[in-house]
């Protein structure tokens, strides 16, 4: 007949089981230290925060354009992150992005209030999000509304960027 005997079809199928056992937990391993290795890749969101949070007024003696705001920045990585640097960048109305001014920034409130701007290093818990203090010059004249590029640095090198919207 061509068939095959029971004692046949039951080895063959020990046979499998017994490879599937050897080969199933190691297939399992490599998707978890895929997931594991992938989940450690270093990942910050910087969100525009809700509100009207980011404004523009003048300086003092009326020479530059003071950008002020906060952001939000998110790690969405497993791996603890800090943030080492900050760039700016503004569109105005038909023009093309330009750099703007920018540093570490304290400002007075009064005696005893600090106002810290562009702090870094921040550290970032895995998981964690915070809210960042954001502040750059640019040249005059001052206008209604501005877009800016906030761009942050990691502790990585690698660059996570915002755009927000500056009223005055």
């Amino acid at each position: 007949m061509g068939g095959m005997s029971w004692p046949e079809v039951s080895q063959r199928a020990m046979s499998a089981s017994l490879h599937l056992k050897a080969v199933v937990p190691i297939v399992l391993s490599i998707i978890a230290l895929w997931v594991s290795l992938r989940d450690r890749r270093p990942r910050l969101t910087p969100r525009q925060r809700k509100g009207e949070w980011c404004k523009l007024k003048p300086t003092l003696n009326q020479a530059q354009v003071i950008f002020m705001g906060v952001v939000e920045v998110y790690n969405v990585s497993a791996r603890a992150n800090a943030i080492r640097d900050y760039e700016f960048w503004e569109k105005r109305v038909r023009s093309n992005w330009v750099k703007m001014e920018s540093g570490f920034y304290q400002q007075s409130i009064s005696n005893e209030d600090i106002k810290k701007a562009n702090v870094t290093p921040l550290t970032l818990e895995p998981y964690s999000g915070c809210e960042i203090d954001v502040m750059a010059f640019t040249k005059m004249p001052q206008p209604y509304e501005m877009q800016v590029r906030v761009r942050v640095q990691d502790l990585f090198g690698n660059w996570f960027q915002v755009e927000v919207k500056a009223t005055s």
